[in-house]
């Protein structure tokens, strides 16, 4: 990771660490983080700092509107954001991406293989956003 922050690099590593060794929320939280400070600081080397100012929602807007990352690394992206959300701000009991409501529209109890299957989700995201964003 040519570039990157200590932090950046650090979060990379705390995501893969965390979900082998089962920690699957700290997995998921931290793929979002390491995926929203990989895409603003290369938006903002491309002359968007502004646009990306308000976090990671902003800056996959800003890759979309701009056509500079793969749609599909996008949907990943975002789709990781919103499984994040519940999980860093505090969220109405009804809240569509809270895991109560996922696994009631699911018709399921079984939260781990929902939270294991969410972080395989956060590593595929990032490790997307790690290899082919910008990659064009």
């Amino acid at each position: 990771m040519i570039g990157a922050s200590l932090e950046t690099v650090l979060v990379f590593e705390e995501a893969k660490d965390s979900f082998v060794y089962g920690n699957f929320v700290a997995a998921v939280v931290l793929a979002a983080a390491f995926v929203e400070h990989w895409l603003v600081s290369s938006l903002a080397v491309r002359g968007y700092e502004k646009e990306t100012s308000n976090g990671l929602a902003a800056a996959i807007r800003c890759a979309r509107k701009n056509s500079l990352v793969s749609p599909l690394v996008l949907e990943k992206a975002d789709r990781l954001r919103l499984i994040r959300n519940p999980f860093v701000h505090l969220k109405s009991f009804e809240h569509e991406h809270r895991i109560m409501h996922r696994l009631a529209e699911a018709r399921s109890y079984d939260f781990p293989a929902l939270l294991e299957s969410d972080a395989r989700d956060a590593l595929i995201a990032m490790y997307g956003v790690a290899v082919y964003a910008f990659a064009r």
